[in-house]
């Protein structure tokens, strides 16, 4: 009977693809003080506002970037480098996660998003700027 177990086991991951886990390790995602903490304490983070452009204009995290396409976003990554941390965020924290397993898929990089966006930010009583 033991064996009978340790043989499922190995069937079972002899035939479940590796890339069936790497999508979950792809984007990691945060909730708002998590991200608030690397974003202060990592000299390499850089975060990004994944919103259209207009909700930035009325509000974001201070020092972030806008980049509301993927254009944008690649550019915006390739100008600053592969060599950073990435925090991605939007509103609900959904389309964050959507470009960052788009930087993975286009780029190779890893990534960091907040889980429920800005709403967990506010929520968490950090401040946003206006």
């Amino acid at each position: 009977m033991l064996i009978h177990k340790y043989l499922l086991i190995i069937l079972i991951l002899f035939f479940v693809s590796p890339a069936a886990f790497a999508q979950s390790d792809t984007v990691r995602q945060l909730d708002a003080p998590q991200f608030n903490r690397i974003l202060h304490l990592n000299s390499k983070a850089r975060c990004i506002d994944v919103r259209l452009h207009k909700a930035f204009l009325k509000e974001h995290i201070k020092g972030a970037y806008s980049a509301e396409t993927s254009d944008i976003l690649f550019h915006l990554i390739d100008s600053l480098g592969t060599d950073k941390v990435y925090l991605l965020y939007c509103k609900y924290g959904e389309r964050s996660l959507m470009a960052g397993k788009l930087i993975y898929k286009k780029r190779g990089i890893h990534v960091l998003s907040m889980e429920y966006g800005l709403d967990d930010w506010k929520a968490s009583g950090f401040t946003l700027v206006k």
